[in-house]
């Protein structure tokens, strides 16, 4: 068998013509270029920092209830601070998914149970910080390093706003 040979079953030829390339060369570093970019980065960089000023004012994460939380994320994600994952995390009902585990799941769940690892005050606030830390260490010592993580981006998150 000769693979290299040109079949009578082959009814196209292989060829390609030359490309033509252009050699011009082009600069590339411009000082005006440079000097624009850091110009648009520094201006974006003081406008995220002003609204990361701003939420951090708004919001106290350290004693927050979970629609606070749910509105800071919001903000966060609309404003493109955080990605959509992020996101979910952040506005992830833990309350609402204890109830209907309390009334859907077959079996028997004491009133005691709940969902969240950090006990609430009486107006239903918690420090997130320390609630999202308590479940990124539960999520270690389970060995699910996808929810640790996931957990610990969050608390980042959480304290780039915390007073």
């Amino acid at each position: 068998m000769n693979i290299g040979s040109i079949t009578s079953q082959q009814t196209a030829s292989f060829h390609s013509n030359k490309a033509s390339v252009n050699t011009e060369s082009k600069p590339e570093f411009s000082i005006n270029h440079a000097v624009e970019d850091n110009q648009t980065s520094s201006s974006a960089q003081k406008k995220s920092f002003a609204f990361n000023e701003d939420i951090s004012n708004k919001y106290d994460v350290r004693n927050a209830t979970f629609d606070e939380i749910v509105e800071m994320s919001n903000e966060l994600y609309e404003a493109g601070e955080i990605s959509f994952k992020e996101h979910v995390v952040l506005t992830f009902d833990f309350g609402r998914a204890t109830n209907n585990l309390k009334q859907n799941a077959p079996g028997y769940i004491t009133s005691s149970f709940d969902m969240y690892e950090t006990s609430s005050n009486s107006n239903g606030q918690r420090d997130w910080i320390a609630e999202f830390g308590a479940r990124a260490s539960k999520d270690f010592m389970f060995g699910n390093l996808i929810g640790h993580q996931h957990n610990m981006k969050v608390i980042d998150i959480l304290e780039r706003f915390s007073r």
